[in-house]
């Protein structure tokens, strides 16, 4: 049985919805990762994956969409597959930026999931979930986000701006502290080449996958 999945439309919604919240969750972090980095849109305002989920890129791996209680399950039943992504201690997740990993040793911090579905390099619906054990997600925390809140998380000058508005504030992570991501030899890997996003796509897409390169904070959010 497929479950009904709010969608998310707008920051406010998101921000209502306590995805990534409190620190150090990185969910949030990872969701800016995502929408900034890892898509683009092409002429038909479709989302184009710019690296392979497929082949495992930044900790992409098969979601199995199994049912969880009394036979409803997390996402839609369909026929594309589901990729998740955020788990920071899976293979090649060492490929995502220090800032999404930073906290990862703390307890809490590696809860939140991005999960797509994937067709061919489409990807047609962007989930966020939360696990509530090492294995289960939280069906009542799971969302579908809109592509035009993903425009507007991808509009935002920096990853503290985005930060900011959610309401995300750690005295650690403000100072651009924190705990600091050791290598690991078993899946350290080098950052595989992003897709150049597409030619005829619109200006505010120009926007929406330009690199940012995020510093040390410097939100001038109140620290709780």
């Amino acid at each position: 049985m497929s479950p009904k999945v709010q969608t998310l439309n707008g920051m406010p919604q998101l921000r209502e919805s306590g995805f990534g919240l409190p620190w150090p969750r990185h969910g949030l972090k990872l969701l800016y990762w995502f929408s900034t980095r890892c898509i683009s849109f092409d002429g038909n305002n479709e989302m184009v994956s710019r690296c392979d989920p497929r082949r495992g890129h930044f900790g992409f791996h098969r979601f199995i969409n199994r049912p969880i209680e009394e036979g409803v399950t997390l996402l839609p039943v369909e026929e594309l597959q589901y990729y998740v992504l955020g788990n920071v201690n899976f293979p090649k997740a060492d490929q995502l930026p220090e800032y999404v990993r930073k906290n990862r040793a703390l307890k809490g911090s590696n809860k939140d999931r991005i999960i797509i579905s994937l067709d061919a390099q489409k990807i047609r619906k962007v989930y966020i979930t939360t696990h509530i054990d090492n294995k289960e997600f939280d069906i009542n925390n799971t969302f579908l986000i809109s592509r035009d809140l993903l425009t507007n998380i991808s509009l935002h000058q920096d990853v503290e701006d985005f930060l900011c508005e959610m309401d995300y504030s750690s005295a650690s992570d403000l100072k651009g502290g924190g705990e600091s991501s050791p290598t690991r030899s078993s899946d350290t890997s080098p950052e595989p080449e992003l897709t150049p996003p597409p030619e005829n796509r619109s200006t505010e897409a120009q926007n929406t996958i330009s690199p940012r390169t995020p510093g040390p904070w410097k939100c001038a959010c109140t620290i709780l």
